[in-house]
């Protein structure tokens, strides 16, 4: 991914596409692929004389193909202009899951419960009757598989907590969410759109732009060896 024009300034390896008009600066950076998305990193400047509210799902992008692919997905069915990703369903999602998670990795569920005072019975009904030395091994090592299987439980909801309040992190803090920017300010974050493999050129338009005018990326595609 490289910009149609670019604006010979580049920041962390990337080239910026850059647009000014009357109202708005507007610099945007290819950041990376994901399995199903294409992130940019936006500097919206406001630079009228009014406050403008400005979210993600202003930004829209305009797939366009140029040549013929050879893909199951036909050229002539690239969709037309879309917005990008509102993070918020995402960042509400795992919000709740982070959560969720946290509180089975730390609360005793009733199975769990019930498993422990079946362990109980089962001890001292052990003392009453008596028990081989094998009887009393396999006992011990069934309560300890037991014990194990809801230890791993709690852990494996830590591990899942721990990596959805990562991903929580990382959107809050890097993805671009919808504000009021005030005359001579600005606002930077990352806007994800689909990715769409097909498209050679990527056309992005960002409010307070005049329509028609986009920032352009041109998308290369590689053959694999």
């Amino acid at each position: 991914m490289r910009p149609v024009r670019g604006s010979g300034v580049w920041s962390d390896g990337s080239e910026t596409v850059h647009e000014q008009q009357d109202s708005v600066d507007v610099r945007i950076n290819f950041i990376r692929y994901d399995a199903d998305r294409l992130v940019f990193d936006v500097d919206f400047r406001n630079i009228s004389r009014r406050a403008l509210t400005v979210g993600p799902t202003d930004f829209h992008f305009q797939p366009v193909a140029t040549q013929p692919v050879a893909s199951t997905v036909a050229a002539s069915q690239l969709p037309g202009r879309l917005a990008a990703f509102d993070p918020e369903p995402q960042i509400q999602n795992l919000t709740s899951r982070v959560a969720e998670e946290s509180a089975a990795a730390t609360h005793v569920s009733g199975g769990e419960l019930l498993t422990s005072l079946s362990h109980v019975v089962e001890d001292l009904a052990s003392i009453k009757k008596k028990e081989t030395k094998e009887q009393e091994e396999a006992r011990e090592a069934r309560q300890n598989d037991e014990n194990a299987y809801y230890t791993r439980q709690r852990l494996d909801a830590a591990a899942a907590a721990d990596q959805h309040r990562a991903q929580l992190q990382e959107l809050r803090s890097q993805a671009l969410r919808r504000n009021t920017v005030e005359p001579g300010q600005r606002l930077r974050g990352y806007v994800f759109f689909p990715r769409l493999d097909q498209a050679d050129i990527i056309r992005i338009s960002a409010p307070g732009m005049r329509e028609g005018t986009t920032l352009d990326f041109t998308q290369l595609r590689a053959r694999q060896q």
